[in-house]
């Protein structure tokens, strides 16, 4: 909707037959306690118990209710690093430099390494990887029909095990309390710390206090839309925060992995609706310095290569029962019988055969608030302000790729929420809370609500359709050009320009999707322009007129506010994380070829290298003058 007057008459006729129930507002609308964690997903919960266990007062926010927000629910593996089950730490610290190629955070996978296993440890005691029959050992499998049909006798009888409900009693049980369908609108900043947050309550609009003596954002990523990957309510809106207080974020040229099915791309409950339900898979860590370039290779078979093919050369014909299920992937190699970790091979849960599911959404662990080179505990550039998780602390701990993590984004997160709350609690034990001005509070109260106050206006459901139109073509986000980006970030502009000042809410709903879109068309701006930034192909991020690694572009760029335009920046990265820069190109890059890599270079033919050729049909032009900037 465009902007049109609405018929008072036909809504208010609408809204009486509906008979809409009026949501009550809070009781309490403001707030004040040590440590602030904003958002209950995995970092977030760990966060908290972190603080508490500090000895701080803590109080959890969540925009919609703990363990049903974000992708946590949907968590399908789990992994950790476990010496006694065999697993050599240098093999998946080598791993990690070549899967990810050469850009991983090796500090943050020592931490992770050493804290994994007790971060597993809570979490089972939580109950939160409880472990009981699949679909297929119950009896609600319908035989030789992986939709599991009978998916509410087998909800019913394993409720008891149903982890989206032990988030909240966790919190309940170590006495943290938490504010829930309310979203952080922005952390307030007062003499160069942060003293507090703001936001409203979801349903009425309410808008809502909290005064502390720090904040840890656990808020997610998010994508530009979702259709067919279950991003829940996932909007950048750390990265919004965080942007606009000036701080680096990183990693936006890498895309997500995930994939839908190409009979059904925007139904997301034909290749996830059962993930809630099983278990979480517990999967191996370990690798051994024979199998590191196969387990790489065999990654990027899986997760890299189809994605590109599917967009250059286009799909087959298919019908769901052709789509393979999961077999196998990241279960442990120990051999050692009492491992529990055996990996996705369990259940015969399905997976789809194309890409492109969660436009915009982020690469697990490489995109968010960057901390530093050296950060291991989410200590942001801003005093009193952590982040930890997914899509907001920008760890870059899996680099430009995810091809050696299978399973590691639970535990990550889990381990590297309580590491930040646990620092945010230590930090507040000598801080005052800082008395916030009623100024302060209603500059907010008009900015939040803003939207509501419009006569007229766009709708925020249609605007976020149309961003996503822009953004969704594949030579957008998968097989990017000069060309293409710089045209998308035209209409990224426009929009920018046109739409967001004239966004509109009739109800405290369409509030939330008004700040929203803002969030993710910041976002999309971040995308286009990193990835005209990198010049290279590299992980998740393939360029078809640079379709070659290029060592120059071995850093992480970050992107800061810089008045009202951004500022990149080269944060170079530690020698040991490059890998032998001095071995030949065709030796050191060894994983996969990208399509055009191997024509742009002169490279020999190696058919041990998997290779996403173009093939006779080929679906974008590579520049004719690819590779002679880096022959030159």
């Amino acid at each position: 909707m465009m902007g049109f007057e609405k018929n008072t008459n036909v809504i208010s006729a609408v809204t009486q037959e509906l008979k809409i129930p009026q949501m009550p507002v809070p009781e309490v609308t403001s707030y004040s306690c040590d440590v602030l964690v904003v958002g209950c997903g995995w970092a977030g919960l760990n966060a908290a118990y972190g603080a508490k266990k500090e000895g701080a007062d803590v109080l959890v926010v969540d925009k919609g209710t703990p363990g049903y927000s974000g992708l946590s629910s949907f968590s399908s593996s789990h992994q950790w690093y476990d010496k006694e089950m065999g697993d050599d730490l240098q093999a998946c610290l080598d791993e990690m430099v070549m899967a990810n190629e050469y850009l991983a955070n090796l500090n943050w996978y020592k931490t992770w390494a050493a804290h994994s296993k007790e971060t597993y440890q809570r979490l089972m005691d939580w109950g939160l990887l409880t472990q009981y029959p699949t679909g297929k050992e119950s009896g609600h499998w319908v035989d030789g029909d992986w939709r599991h049909d009978d998916l509410t006798g087998y909800h019913e009888e394993f409720l008891y095990a149903d982890r989206r409900n032990r988030w909240a009693e966790v919190l309940r049980e170590n006495e943290i309390p938490y504010v829930a369908q309310t979203m952080i609108y922005d952390v307030i900043e007062e003499n160069g710390r942060v003293v507090g947050a703001v936001g409203f309550h979801v349903p009425t609009a309410t808008v809502i206090r909290f005064q502390a003596k720090a904040v840890v954002l656990c808020m997610g990523g998010g994508s530009i839309k979702s259709v067919g990957f279950p991003t829940s309510c996932d909007t950048f809106d750390s990265d919004w925060i965080g942007f606009r207080h000036g701080l680096p974020i990183v990693g936006k040229e890498f895309d997500d992995f995930h994939f839908s099915a190409s009979f059904a791309p925007g139904n997301v409950l034909t290749c996830n609706s059962w993930t809630y339900l099983e278990n979480i898979w517990l999967t191996g860590g370990d690798i051994a310095q024979e199998t590191l370039l196969g387990r790489a290779q065999g990654e990027a078979q899986n997760l890299i290569l189809p994605r590109l093919e599917s967009v250059t050369k286009g799909l087959p014909e298919y019908h769901r029962t052709d789509i393979q299920p999961s077999s196998g992937r990241g279960k442990s190699r120990s051999g050692i019988y009492e491992d529990p970790r055996k990996g996705k091979w369990t259940s015969d849960l399905p997976k789809g055969d194309t890409y492109g599911c969660a436009v915009g959404m982020q690469l697990h662990l490489g995109c968010g608030i960057f901390c530093g080179i050296d950060d291991v505990e989410g200590k942001t550039g801003l005093e009193g302000l952590w982040v930890a998780g997914d899509g907001c602390n920008g760890s870059c701990v899996s680099g430009g790729s995810y091809l050696a993590a299978t399973g590691f984004t639970s535990n990550f997160c889990s381990t590297q929420g309580y590491i930040a709350g646990e620092a945010a609690g230590k930090f507040i034990q000598n801080t005052e809370i800082s008395g916030i001005s009623e100024e302060v509070w209603e500059t907010y109260r008009k900015e939040i609500l803003k939207p509501m106050e419009k006569q007229k206006g766009f709708d925020p459901s249609w605007a976020c359709d149309q961003l996503h139109a822009i953004m969704a073509p594949a030579w957008v986000t998968i097989v990017k050009t000069e060309e293409s980006l710089t045209h998308t970030l035209g209409l990224v502009r426009q929009f920018k320009r046109d739409v967001l000042p004239l966004l509109k809410a009739d109800n405290a709903h369409e509030l939330r999707l008004c700040h929203e879109v803002e969030h993710k068309t910041l976002c999309a701006e971040m995308k286009l322009r990193a990835s005209l930034e990198r010049k290279e192909s590299r992980g998740y991020h393939y360029r078809a007129d640079y379709p070659y690694r290029n060592d120059e572009y071995l850093c992480y760029l970050t992107i800061t506010k810089d008045g009202d335009d951004m500022r990149f920046d080269r944060i170079d990265l530690k020698e040991e994380w490059k890998g032998d820069t001095g071995m030949p190109y065709e030796q050191r890059y060894r994983t996969f070829r990208f399509p055009g890599e191997r024509q742009a270079l002169n490279l020999p033919d190696d058919p041990s290298i998997p290779s996403g050729g173009w093939g006779p049909t080929q679906a974008f032009v590579i520049r004719e003058d690819a590779g002679k900037e880096k022959e030159a």
